[in-house]
């Protein structure tokens, strides 16, 4: 069953937000204490009451000897989980250098993540986790004008980016999603998922676009009723007939052709703030000298950390393998103690498998 590796991951997560006041709820942590072997987390985990319900199924399949089917759904979290175990992404997961509220307007900030192609998909589940948290975090009221630009959406889960894109609006929060072609949406997303996304949006630009694509979004331009125009000639006589068509405003041929520079599109508008053109179909002007100009007055991004010591060394490798082993050894502390309490209290030590 699948939701069975999310409770028990789940657990573990709150687990460590209750320990030590959340000293070590980090997602390193939390990989590192779930390979432990699971006599000793299950414990850990059944000791705290807010924790027992969570571990009740487990508790029951240990103890009534269904370690096979057990171990199966242990492997469930493990593995998808250990394929994301690197020093580099330990670094960049633990610690506290800033909050993810970035419209906050105490401490306003630019965030800015990138994927790595080759390893798209262990990079994309830890940046999925980023997205869905800041998500819950800007989406409310009070906060500053804030914008979600994300370039080449399908190579990153997005969770609660139907519902953002519903409700951000109100919230001062603009979304912009970048992406290929709809195929594209609909094989990562699902076709429910991304048809609400699809549907949900009130501004499209696209260049050109071929299949259903194009279709798509010759259907939502519209159509236009349009005169036609036939004449029919003969040796005696010619006549002349005028009829209408409803016909596609911006046909999908049209969409498919459409050169470099070239754009069509749909935009909403407010009650108080009307367009009349809503939908476009020309080619947008780059003022390239002032692209340049802007370009040349660009400032280098700051660095933040620096691993050089005074004679020039770099120590990154050293001090991120050191951040590595630190954690994995405080995962490992976490249990000792948390299993020494357990031992040392008369009601708590039942729970361990040599008092039973």
């Amino acid at each position: 069953m699948w939701k069975a590796p999310i409770i028990l991951f789940a657990a573990v997560i709150w687990f460590l937000r209750i320990y030590d006041n959340g000293r070590y709820c980090t997602f390193p942590h939390a990989i590192e204490f779930l390979n432990k072997r699971y006599e000793d987390i299950f414990p850990i985990l059944t000791s705290y009451p807010e924790l027992e319900n969570y571990l009740s199924p487990f508790m029951d399949a240990w103890l009534g000897g269904a370690q096979d089917q057990l171990q199966g759904q242990i492997a469930s979290a493990k593995i998808p989980l250990s394929r994301m175990i690197s020093p580099q992404l330990y670094w960049v997961m633990s610690g506290d250098d800033f909050t993810l509220d970035i419209n906050n307007p105490d401490d306003p900030k630019i965030l800015c993540v990138g994927n790595n192609p080759d390893r798209q998909n262990i990079y994309g589940a830890a940046l999925g986790l980023y997205n869905s948290r800041i998500v819950k975090l800007i989406n409310k009221k009070g906060q500053l004008k804030s914008g979600i630009i994300i370039d080449e959406l399908p190579t990153i889960y997005f969770k609660g980016l139907d519902n953002l894109i519903a409700t951000a609006r109100s919230n001062k929060v603009a979304v912009l999603l970048c992406f290929q072609d709809f195929s594209q949406l609909k094989r990562d997303y699902g076709d429910k998922e991304a048809a609400v996304v699809m549907n949900t949006v009130g501004n499209i630009f696209s260049g050109q676009v071929v299949g259903e694509t194009a279709k798509t979004l010759s259907e939502r331009f519209g159509k236009v009723l349009q005169k036609r125009q036939s004449m029919t000639l003969s040796r005696s006589d010619k006549s002349t007939s005028i009829s209408t068509q409803l016909d596609s405003l911006i046909p999908a041929s049209k969409i498919s052709t459409l050169t470099q520079g070239m754009f069509v599109g749909a935009v909403a508008d407010n009650f108080d703030e009307r367009i009349e053109q809503k939908i476009f179909h020309c080619e947008i002007v780059v003022d390239n000298e002032k692209v340049k100009a802007e370009t040349a007055r660009y400032k280098k991004i700051p660095q933040i950390t620096d691993f050089t010591d005074e004679n020039g060394t770099d120590h990154m490798k050293q001090v991120v393998q050191e951040n590595y082993e630190r954690i994995k050894a405080e995962a490992g502390r976490i249990v000792a103690e948390e299993l020494e309490r357990i031992k040392n209290d008369p009601v708590l030590c039942k729970l361990l498998p040599e008092q039973n």
